[in-house]
């Protein structure tokens, strides 16, 4: 047999290739949300129980996302324009949405696009991110992909397509630290910062 590949062994080989790049830079669902009776269709003062910006995304460890992780940004749209931005400026003051582009593959009303995220000195790694249409929403885990990453909102049981897309959110990889927590970390940090002066007296 040759050391050649034929033109058909090229050809699966691109195939592979290409549905390689393209497994790569797609999210990982975790969950659909609002599908069971009763159950509530919102990420944000919704599942993930409080409003913007104390709104935090449940732990998957099996989808990558090891802890309860606070979120970053969140983008409303109408169509293909952003029609608001809201930043958790108090634990992510480097963010100013200019980070992230959206396409929308020429039609912003089919729940399908994908984003990219241009992650500068200090910006957060993005850990999860919810895609929200209708009364429903699709949590995704990044897969540690900011590039070219596809989303899509659930489908409308209606008519069998994604709902138009409402919003964005996007989440960190930190632990949200509780507040006593907090505290006991300062009272520590305190504690050390004397005991070092006495040791230098």
């Amino acid at each position: 047999m040759s050391g050649k590949m034929s033109v058909m062994q090229r050809a699966a080989a691109a195939v592979v290739l290409s549905v390689a790049r393209m497994a790569s830079a797609h999210a990982g669902l975790i969950a659909t949300y609002g599908d069971n009776p009763g159950e509530d269709g919102n990420d944000c003062a919704g599942q993930f129980g409080k409003s913007f910006p104390k709104c935090v995304a449940p732990a998957a460890p099996n989808f990558g996302v090891p802890n309860d992780t606070p979120i970053i940004i969140k983008f409303d749209f109408e169509g293909e324009k952003v029609t608001k931005i809201e930043i958790n400026s108090a634990l992510f003051p480097t963010i100013d949405g200019n980070e992230f582009g959206f396409d929308f593959g020429g039609d912003g009303n089919t729940g399908t696009g994908t984003w990219t995220y241009t992650q500068g000195a200090g910006d957060p790694d993005i850990t999860a991110f919810v895609a929200k249409g209708g009364d429903f929403f699709n949590y995704f885990s990044t897969m540690g992909d900011y590039s070219d990453v596809a989303y899509f909102t659930p489908t409308n049981p209606n008519n069998g397509k994604p709902f138009g897309l409402s919003h964005l959110s996007f989440y960190d990889t930190g632990v949200v630290p509780e507040p006593g927590s907090l505290a006991l970390l300062g009272l520590g940090l305190l504690g050390l910062g004397a005991s070092r002066r006495r040791s230098r007296d």
